[in-house]
Parts: structure tokens; C-alpha cells; sequence
């Protein structure tokens, strides 16, 4: 195997592991929060406040714990760590497109209809479409890796 090949498949790994160490992130720092103490938890969850609105009502409890991030954005980070973990199915990027405005389409439907007040925030269908949709974006990033770790096998 060439330096370059080697270097390829090193930098996917490490890209792939970094994937899913900030899809646990949220889930983490509530485990922390549970562990260690609330101080460290709420510092550790400080970042969380600029990609996401927080609101108590529409977070889930963790552990006993508050997550740092609304269910929308757990299903998110969770869908992202699993799809960088697992890595399928690989998608062509014209699949790939395709099934991720699919899922972006559900997760619209899903806010609108729950800021219009036809229903209320439902943590089951939050989750769900967030999930979905980190899943496949991370699914697509790990697909768009695969052709240096190819060359370097």
C-alpha cells in the first residue's frame, strides 16, 4: 500500500470516529452531567446553544437529566453516529440526494405541522425524522470517503 493510499484510509478512520464521537456528544454530556456533576454539564453543553433552540419542553430527559439539545437535534446527532458508525448502505449520490430530501421533506412536515398546532411536540416523531435524517447524511459522508479507502485496500 502507498503512503498516499495509507494516508487516505488513515484520514476516512479518523474522519469516521470524529463522526460519531459528536453524534454521541449530547447523549455524553448528560451521562457526564450524571456522573460527574451539573457544573460540568451545563459547561459541556454550552456549545449545544448555537445549533440549537434547547427549549426544556422539547428536550428529552436523559438519565434524569435535560439533554443539551432539543429531541429533534438528539435524533440528529444519534442517526449521525450510527450512520457513520455502520457506513450503509452505500448510496450512489444521485440516490444519496434523493433520500436525503425525502427525509429533510418528513422532518419540514413534522415542524410545520407542529408550529401550525395541528399537533404537539411529539418527541417519538422529533426523534425519528432527526434520526432519519443525520442517518443518511452520515451514510453519504462515509459513502463520499469510500473511494480513498478503496483505492487503499
Amino acid at each position: 500500500m502507498s503512503d498516499a493510499a495509507r494516508r487516505a484510509r488513515n484520514t476516512a478512520v479518523v474522519a469516521r470516529a470524529v463522526l460519531v464521537l459528536v453524534g454521541l456528544a449530547p447523549w455524553l454530556v448528560a451521562l457526564l452531567t450524571v456522573s460527574v456533576g451539573p457544573t460540568l454539564g451545563e459547561w459541556l453543553g454550552l456549545p449545544f446553544a448555537l445549533v440549537c433552540h434547547r427549549r426544556p419542553e422539547r428536550s428529552l430527559a436523559f438519565l434524569g437529566v435535560v439533554m443539551p439539545v432539543c429531541s429533534r437535534c438528539a435524533g440528529l446527532y444519534a442517526g449521525g453516529a450510527v450512520g457513520a458508525l455502520v457506513g450503509r448502505p452505500r448510496l450512489g449520490l444521485g440516490r444519496a440526494r434523493t433520500l436525503l430530501a425525502v427525509a429533510g421533506s418528513l422532518l419540514l412536515v413534522d415542524i410545520v405541522t407542529q408550529d401550525a398546532g395541528v399537533h404537539p411536540p411529539w418527541h417519538g416523531t422529533r426523534l425519528a425524522t432527526g434520526a432519519l435524517l443525520g442517518y443518511l447524511a452520515a451514510v453519504t459522508l462515509v459513502g463520499l470517503m469510500r473511494p480513498a479507502e478503496d483505492a487503499a485496500s
